[in-house]
């Protein structure tokens, strides 16, 4: 975070928003609060509160800046809860180096702590204004309809690459969306630079997500901080399976027959990775994560705001050039 955030009190805010998470988090039922706290406490790469503290920097009083680090920490509770409830339905075992809530406790914990983890930040959003939690209902019913499309997909050979990056943008693009309007809305920016702040999160979004799926192939568990071939054997084909089966070829015609082995053994999936490494699809899925990363840059080139405007542009050049 230190090279490529400009902002000294941005950099300066985290450890505040750290301390709202838990603070927004906690509770009185015994042994809950453990729970609750074990994805927050794990750390994070904390992009979209930092994002979000990124378009409201204009603020400059104590009451705005308050708002505006509430705002940022239930941005980031949103996606802590949605984690329980993806590793639910992935049944992942690890999470942030560490075990998952649902291989510690048990599935049903698990998402029940994701529930009660979002409940809390739109009570946190809620006391900051109606208008900003009826923005994250708005933003995680798009989230939550993508990861629905994504799981009706599941196993789906034949989705097309414009149908995956349609559920990418809910998915993974809508909560980076949700940070930069919360924070448009807070410092009350322009029309047309909270446009330009909108369309830049819905690429980096889909640069995040894009880097995700190459690190897959590319990183390994220790790196990533969880399994690296769970989305293959849950059926969930991220963008390097599709465009390795779009091929013509033998390779491709092998991958679509690996892809319907009902039980697919370890060899299997080894064998799967091989083909999709070998197949160029890898490099074809970080072009298109560099494509919309570039794109994001472009799209705020015109905010007078240099600091604002250079830390976007390493936020989203970082987005493609991390490990984990």
């Amino acid at each position: 975070m230190s090279d490529w955030l400009q902002d000294e009190q941005v950099r300066a805010t985290i450890p505040q928003v750290e301390a709202s998470m838990l603070d927004a988090a906690a509770s009185d039922q015994p042994g809950f609060e453990e729970i609750a706290n074990w994805l927050i406490g794990a750390g994070g790469k904390r992009l979209r509160p930092i994002l979000l503290l990124l378009t409201a920097r204009s603020l400059t009083d104590k009451e705005g800046r308050k708002r505006a680090v509430q705002a940022a920490a239930a941005v980031e509770m949103i996606h802590v809860a949605s984690l329980y409830h993806d590793d639910v339905m992935d049944r992942a075992e690890l999470r942030r180096g560490a075990e998952s809530v649902n291989r510690r406790w048990s599935s049903p914990i698990a998402s029940f702590a994701g529930t009660f983890i979002l409940a809390r930040a739109i009570n946190l959003l809620d006391s900051i204004s109606p208008k900003a939690s009826e923005l994250a209902g708005k933003h995680c019913a798009a989230l939550c309809l993508g990861q629905l499309r994504e799981a009706e997909n599941a196993y789906n050979a034949d989705w097309t690459i414009e149908e995956h990056l349609e559920m990418l943008e809910g998915k993974t693009a809508e909560l980076f969306v949700l940070a930069a309007s919360l924070g448009a809305m807070l410092a009350d920016v322009s029309d047309q630079d909270r446009d330009s702040l909108i369309t830049y999160s819905k690429c980096l979004g889909l640069a995040f997500q894009l880097r995700d799926d190459v690190l897959d192939y590319i990183a390994s568990s220790a790196e990533l901080g969880k399994g690296s071939t769970s989305d293959l054997r849950e059926g969930a084909y991220t963008m390097p399976v599709l465009l390795c089966l779009g091929q013509n070829g033998q390779a491709a015609d092998e991958l679509r027959a690996r892809l319907r082995l009902a039980d697919m053994q370890d060899a299997d999936i080894s064998r799967v990775v091989e083909i999709i490494r070998n197949s160029g699809a890898v490099e074809a899925t970080e072009k298109l994560a560099r494509d919309k990363s570039e794109a994001a840059v472009q799209v705020i080139s015109g905010l007078e705001d240099h600091v604002l405007r250079d830390s976007l542009a390493n936020l989203a050049r970082l987005s493609v050039e991390r490990r984990a």
